[in-house]
């Protein structure tokens, strides 16, 4: 803040501003100085950044006795600068007319100087009841300008809705005026369900097909031989995310990958006298080991080759990424146990997104960067050995997993591993084959599990998961997995068994659901999967078969003295095994009759 002060003493005017001293000549009747002196104490006055109204005066004896000014502080806002300086304009015309007359004498003039100083006094100082006065009307006036201009829009768009208005009403008179003189007589919409066939037909839109209306046609079939000696059977199917390719382990002949029939990928109805496709792979990677779990990239995209590849697990190996249109091996992921020795996963899952890899150990899983193939990676502790994963598309951080102990849990990668699961999951009597998620009409997400040896097939609602929310059974009398995957476009369960018959269940009819059985295979059929986009079902059939004579053939072949006789070809004849070992594509969409 300013300060000034104002004294007169022996005819001159001393100004103090910021405790220094400026002194004006005392006004001279014969000349202009007081005028010039007046100048710069107004320009002083400019001068201040900060100011307020209130206002000192003080005086002494003496110079009350000398007549002197008093002592004057006070300090000034914006606005009052603004009125100080048309005070100042009109103190100037002032002074001109003074100077004009130079015959006047000097008590006239300072009389006429002190009227001057009393009505700036009286102009500097503003009350504040005006200041509120004029913020209270520019307060009042913005809100009636913004009505005015609300009310304005409001009109324009009443116009224009006007307009629409007889525009739309010209132009349904129009239509009805055509109507009446071409068709007369119209039927309604619900009496003509031909001729809106025949409109979606030339608009080439085709309503969603609907699965298992109709008898299932037969696409292609392909067998494996087997022995006594090498036993082949299929081991699952899986398909591709694009749904352009079927992935098959096959027991001691490694991984087949085969392309979908051309004739397939636009089709939406098939006939009845279809031939059969040739199930040929078009891809083999030979034998290394027993798989134990593959799972193909998530994003994998047909038209950019670098996205199409799969991860597998077999025994006494690392995960490989193998290449799917050459069958190459690209990189491996390796994870080794407290001796530093690899150790095989015994469970694969891709996080949605497909860069991070979760592999299921005995006592940990382990989380792979899929950018980083190696020995790099996170390892998250748990108790017990991880069978199979699962993860929905909600919650990236978090892993469901099963194990050999019959129990479904819950983890939080997020959180310390000394916390253990969210939530544990029972009601299978053995360990935990496969769980997959899935999601019901309202988009609440749904879990189902299996597990070996258990007839119960769970589904779980993770909004409470305190007991199943339905339980199919199906009949699994073996250790292996039987697959069992839900239909992307329509609620359809569908699920193998040991029988060799295909399970499915309506999960569109609540809780009354009712099993299909469709007998598919002569053996187990231990893998079922639905095309992504086609209604189009493939299944896979084949187990282990002891035979009884094992020990015997063992004896026959250990033995170098026994050759050549009618023994050994009596007992190689005796230990043949004959089952069925395919894959098969099954059309359950619509068809037609030729």
């Amino acid at each position: 803040m300013f300060t000034l002060k104002c004294t007169q003493i022996d005819g001159e005017i001393s100004i103090v501003v910021f405790n220094k001293q400026v002194k004006v000549a005392a006004m001279d009747e014969s000349s202009g100085s007081t005028l010039s002196n007046m100048e710069q104490t107004a320009s002083l006055l400019n001068h201040n950044v900060s100011f307020n109204s209130s206002m000192e005066l003080t005086r002494t004896a003496g110079e009350v006795s000398a007549g002197s000014i008093p002592d004057l502080s006070f300090s000034l806002s914006e606005s009052e600068r603004r009125k100080l300086m048309l005070r100042q304009t009109r103190a100037a015309n002032s002074t001109m007319d003074l100077v004009n007359k130079p015959n006047c004498s000097a008590a006239l003039e300072q009389s006429s100087w002190m009227e001057d100083d009393e009505d700036e006094e009286s102009e500097n100082v503003i009350s504040i009841e005006d200041t509120m006065d004029e913020h209270e009307h520019t307060k009042q006036k913005q809100p009636e300008e913004e009505a005015i201009k609300e009310e304005k829009q409001q009109q324009e768009q009443l116009q224009q809705q006007e307009q629409l208005q007889l525009q739309l009403q010209q132009s349904d008179t129009k239509e009805a005026q055509q109507m009446e003189t071409d068709e007369p007589q119209q039927e309604p919409l619900q009496a003509q369900p031909e001729k809106i066939e025949e409109q979606l037909q030339h608009a080439n839109v085709s309503p969603p097909p609907v699965y298992f209306e109709r008898q299932l046609i037969e696409l292609g079939r392909r067998c494996w031989p087997s022995s006594a000696r090498a036993q082949h059977y299929t081991k699952g199917c899986y398909w591709s995310p694009d749904g352009t390719c079927l992935l098959l382990p096959v027991h001691l002949d490694g991984m087949h990958v085969m392309e979908l029939p051309l004739d397939l990928y636009e089709a939406s109805n098939i006939s009845t006298e279809r031939s059969l496709s040739k199930m040929q792979s078009a891809v083999h990677v030979p034998e290394g080991g027993t798989v134990y779990d593959c799972v193909w990239y998530p994003l994998m995209n047909s038209q950019q080759p670098e996205s199409c590849f799969w991860l597998a697990t077999r025994q006494h190996e690392p995960i490989h990424m193998w290449d799917a249109f050459d069958g190459r091996l690209r990189c491996s992921y390796s994870g080794y146990d407290e001796v530093d020795e690899v150790v095989a996963a015994i469970s694969l899952q891709f996080a949605n997104d497909g860069e991070k890899i979760y592999a299921g150990y005995k006592r940990c899983i382990k989380i792979f960067d899929t950018s980083q193939p190696g020995r790099s990676y996170d390892e998250y502790p748990v108790k017990f050995a991880i069978s199979c994963m699962a993860q929905n598309a909600d919650h990236p951080h978090t892993v469901t997993c099963g194990n050999w102990r019959g129990y479904i849990q819950h983890f939080d990668l997020r959180c310390p591993p000394k916390q253990g699961p969210l939530f544990t999951l029972g009601g299978h009597s053995a360990g935990i084959t496969q769980l997959r998620y899935g999601t019901d009409a309202s988009s609440n997400w749904q879990l189902f599990s299996g597990a070996r040896k258990c007839s119960k097939l769970l589904q779980w609602d993770m909004r409470n998961y305190k007991q199943p929310l339905h339980e199919f059974q199906r009949r699994v009398n073996t250790n292996q997995r039987i697959q069992f995957d839900l239909c992307p476009q329509q609620p359809w369960l569908a699920s193998g068994d040991t029988d060799g018959n295909l399970n499915l269940w309506n999960l569109a009819k609540g809780e009354e659901i009712e099993a299909l059985q469709l007998r598919l295979h002569d053996d187990c059929c231990n893998g079922i999967g639905f095309h992504p986009t086609l209604p189009i079902l493939a299944s896979s059939s084949g187990q282990y078969h002891f035979v009884a004579d094992d020990k015997q053939q063992k004896e026959v072949h250990n033995n170098t003295t026994v050759a050549g006789s009618e023994d050994s070809t009596q007992l190689e004849a005796k230990s043949s095994v004959s089952y069925e070992n395919a894959i098969l594509l099954l059309w359950c969409g619509p068809s037609t009759v030729n």
